[in-house]
């Protein structure tokens, strides 16, 4: 029989492996579907309404999901929290994350509109993969933020959840930079949407696990005061 923390843990990473898949992969299927669509309309209207788009499909497919399944989870540990707190909490803090993550490709794109010619280089695979572990160590911060604010009611040292998801999205994101390379986008779509289906719940899984770790330690019980000696 398992201890009780082996399987909350195990739960945990199971139930961001789910929610990373659904919420986060079917954002991505659905940018695939409309991509050949957007290609065709262009404009500063055009680009800030793409970059809209996706801001919400963040906060209603991944903020919303990966909110339910975790709160689900957490719930068995901490019966008070009410419910819907944690899910709007975390589709908060992934319409702020999604929000920030935007703006540089928004920006590029603004920025070939304004003065088109040759695309500019894309940097090497090894500068990539910095960079979206950078973006993980800011956004995971920005993604746990609303969740913090309900936290620290229900735990003590709330605030080791901010760097916990920062540790966690700066291993995550490389994941998804590296998943997105094995993708086989000349492929079937369905092998396309089964492969980036895959990529977000092995992210999910990943991100999960390091995050989960802080959160068991933040759920375990104060241990008791020890008795003064006289």
């Amino acid at each position: 029989m398992q201890a009780p923390d082996t399987a909350f843990y195990r739960r945990w990473i199971i139930a961001n492996g789910q929610a990373e898949a659904a919420g986060l992969g079917t954002t991505f299927v659905a940018g695939r579907l409309v991509a050949p669509h957007l290609e065709q309309v262009t404009g500063v209207a055009a680009i800030l309404g793409g970059a809209l788009v996706a801001v919400l499909l963040g906060i209603l497919l991944e903020g919303v999901v990966v909110g339910l399944l975790q709160e689900r989870v957490l719930r068995q540990r901490r019966p008070e929290l009410r419910r819907g707190t944690w899910i709007l909490a975390t589709a908060a803090g992934a319409g702020l994350a999604w929000l920030l993550g935007m703006v540089p490709s928004t920006v590029m794109a603004l920025g070939s509109t304004a003065s088109p010619g040759p695309a500019p280089e894309e940097p090497g695979v090894l500068v990539q993969y910095g960079l979206a572990m950078a973006l993980g160590l800011v956004t995971g911060p920005i993604l746990g933020l609303a969740q913090w604010t309900v936290l620290r009611g229900l735990v003590t040292g709330a605030g080791r959840w901010l760097w916990a998801n920062a540790l966690a999205w700066a291993a995550g994101m490389p994941l998804i930079f590296m998943g997105m390379d094995l993708v086989p986008w000349d492929g079937p779509f369905v092998l396309v949407a089964l492969a980036l289906y895959l990529v977000c719940g092995v992210t999910g899984v990943a991100v999960g696990a390091i995050h989960g770790r802080v959160l068991l330690r933040l759920l375990q019980p104060p241990e008791p005061a020890k008795p003064r000696l006289v």
